[in-house]
């Protein structure tokens, strides 16, 4: 009896570690110069998110260089305080404790401990998300600035299809205005320009992002013109 042979696309990543694994390979990835790899979702999620920055990222991963970061650490000690204009409005204050029956209470409680993201932090820069988010979540719901992009992804459009950060417009907190804009990336010219506090952020965003299609000079220009206006 005869057995039909199914060709099977192995990761190349894999393969080229010394041990070779064998895994099924799923997406397709190209190198500069042109090259095309086959690559497995873990691998294709590495290259996405690491490969385009490898230059940065490997230095930062030297023992030494590890050693030191780790000698830096510091027990945090809170400074800043939520601005005041950002505070819940009177209608979603929650009432004071001695209001709330305790049944109530403690299902509020229960409900709260049911979302670990959203909160406010005192030691990092962050902004409001405006779309909906899980029951359980805060009512604002903050996000980290430097996490924005990959927040974004994490809520789907009614295709189906990922946000990414510059479909969103996340509110920054008080004091806070963006400096830079990235017009480079389709999406960003589309969205008037995808802010920053500086050109250390820009820099990083536009490198990480080589793979998202780049914009059409016409974008970038009219995306810049919308910017100005507004300002």
């Amino acid at each position: 009896m005869a057995n039909a042979l199914v060709n099977v696309t192995t990761c190349d990543w894999h393969a080229a570690l010394p041990e070779k694994p064998t895994i099924e390979a799923k997406h397709e990835r190209f190198l500069e110069g042109d090259g095309k790899v086959d690559l497995c979702d873990p691998c294709t999620w590495f290259f996405d998110t690491f490969y385009p920055r490898r230059s940065e990222i490997l230095p930062m991963l030297q023992d030494e260089v590890l050693d030191a970061f780790h000698r830096s650490a510091r027990v945090p000690t809170p400074t800043r305080r939520a601005p005041a204009q950002l505070a819940l409005a009177p209608e979603e204050a929650e009432p004071p404790a001695e209001a709330v029956p305790a049944a109530t209470a403690k299902k509020a409680g229960a409900k709260r401990k049911q979302s670990k993201g959203g909160v406010w932090k005192e030691d990092a820069i962050q902004v409001i998300c405006p779309l909906p988010h899980r029951a359980g979540s805060p009512r604002k719901y903050w996000v980290d600035l430097r996490n924005r992009t990959g927040h974004a992804k994490s809520h789907r459009k009614g295709n189906g299809e990922p946000y990414e950060g510059p479909d969103i417009t996340f509110v920054l907190q008080d004091g806070q205005t963006y400096t830079h804009f990235c017009y480079e990336h389709a999406v960003c010219a589309e969205a008037g320009g995808y802010g920053f506090l500086g050109p250390e952020a820009l820099r990083a965003h536009i490198s990480k992002s080589k793979t998202w299609p780049e914009a059409t000079q016409e974008a970038k220009d009219a995306a810049a013109m919308r910017r100005q206006s507004a300002a």
